[in-house]
């Protein structure tokens, strides 16, 4: 594995953790009245399509159990078509679909460190 994919695939890990913890122990409805955390965990989101984005470009093989295109479709929206966020969404792929993701994107680093 090369240097810049090693980067790549922690760099995903961490901000999908990072948004994680932006929404922990909160409800959605503190979550929604909150525009700093808000903008923080999209802005985590951003950086993990952005990584993910790049790992696939990277590789010719992929683990197929990661969701690569709902994670480029949700970048795009979050960076090209801000307008129609949706927060409930955003929410929820924080507090429950991120640190998932990042625990497939650690364990694809290891498989391919070997």
């Amino acid at each position: 594995m090369t240097r810049f994919l090693a980067e790549l695939l922690a760099d995903a890990s961490y901000y999908a953790r990072r948004a994680r913890t932006y929404v922990e122990d909160i409800d959605f409805v503190e979550f929604a009245a909150d525009e700093m955390r808000r903008e923080a965990v999209c802005f985590c989101l951003i950086v993990v399509g952005e990584a993910c984005d790049r790992i696939l470009k990277e590789l010719q093989s992929t683990p197929p159990e990661i969701p690569w295109s709902d994670i480029k479709a949700m970048r795009n929206v979050l960076v090209h078509e801000y307008w129609q966020i949706d927060d409930v969404i955003v929410y929820n792929v924080a507090l429950s679909d991120a640190p998932l993701l990042a625990d497939m994107l650690d364990e694809f680093a290891k498989r391919l460190e070997r």
